[in-house]
């Protein structure tokens, strides 16, 4: 039965995301461009096609996911929610990432928006998407809660480029940084979520991080940033870190008060997103091999490292990871 039900709703999404996200990409584009008409200025090209492809990616695969929960898909207001939360945190990465603010100006953007006055493009886009994010969530006290941890593990990923890092520490700034990053935009929907529902937000995060930085390895060890894939000795070390944060979604997962098909569909769909990083992890298998530990990354070639999507095999695997963990 669960092989019927997977191929149904694995061709079913496959059959909605480009269409999904097309659409969203238009919406996004069209509104950046009048926020550049509006505050005159422009995004600069890298910053513009992170926003408008992070929503495009975000709005079918994860929004649209946790409104089917309720029985609905995301609606515009959210959706220009979504749009305004990917200029905030694209912009906000650029301050840190590009070093044009220091710590305190962005502490002083971050905390008192209404007070501090633009002095650039950016800051004025920051600001107003901030603004009006601050202005539209309802439960304000527990949002501003987990803003503060955002900024909180942004400060401390500084830390990633320090050689003396400790593991510990790499894994908490991953989790808290990626866990409240994604928390932040249960926010954005008009929806009241459980407790359980909100651990899922949080635990998708975690896993997204791990994600972007084990597809990032070969990035990371040029720029000498020190994340849990960087610092990977043994594969299966992180393998078990990852599996830990499955078995807690899935556990989370059941412990949602919905249909059993609500959220059938809503396990896969995550698995879809979660599984990406078990496919990188299959690759650093490879490289360690029968292996005590892993080969010094730093020596290896590019090709290595990198995960190539656009092969069968991987294509392939991922189905099969999906199959595999998606079942509830």
């Amino acid at each position: 039965m669960y092989v019927l039900r997977f191929i149904f709703i694995l061709v079913k999404f496959a059959f909605k995301l480009p269409a999904v996200r097309k659409q969203a990409a238009i919406d996004a584009t069209t509104y950046l461009h009048s926020v550049e008409a509006r505050l005159n200025g422009q995004f600069d090209e890298f910053t513009f096609k992170k926003i408008t492809k992070s929503h495009s990616l975000y709005l079918p695969i994860v929004n649209d996911s946790f409104t089917a929960l309720h029985g609905r898909s995301t609606n515009k207001t959210e959706q220009l929610r979504s749009v305004h939360y990917f200029i905030c945190s694209s912009v906000f990465d650029n301050f840190w990432d590009n070093k044009t603010h220091t710590a305190e100006q962005i502490a002083a953007i971050f905390y008192q928006p209404q007070q501090y006055q633009p002095a650039s493009f950016d800051e004025n886009v920051f600001v107003e998407s901030h603004l009006f994010l601050l202005n539209e969530v309802k439960r304000k006290e527990a949002y501003l809660q987990v803003l503060d941890k955002v900024f909180t593990a942004q400060q401390l990923s500084l830390k990633q480029f320090d050689k003396d890092i400790t593991n510990e520490a790499i894994q908490h700034i991953t989790f808290e940084k990626g866990g409240n990053s994604v928390l932040l935009c249960n926010y954005y929907l008009d929806v009241e979520p459980t407790k359980a529902e909100e651990q899922c937000w949080y635990l998708l995060g975690t896993m997204i991080q791990l994600t972007n930085d084990l597809f990032d390895t070969y990035k990371d060890l040029q720029q000498h940033s020190y994340t849990l894939a960087t610092r990977c000795t043994n594969v299966y070390e992180v393998e078990s870190i990852y599996l830990h944060q499955i078995a807690q979604l899935k556990h989370c997962i059941a412990q949602l008060p919905y249909k059993k098909n609500l959220k059938q569909y809503f396990s896969i769909v995550m698995a879809s997103t979660y599984t990406l990083g078990l496919v990188a992890v299959e690759q650093l298998k490879k490289i360690q091999g029968n292996n005590a530990t892993m080969p010094d990354l730093r020596y290896l070639p590019r090709k290595a490292l990198i995960i190539d999507m656009e092969k069968i095999s991987n294509v392939w695997l991922w189905i099969k990871l999906i199959f595999k963990y998606g079942k509830l």
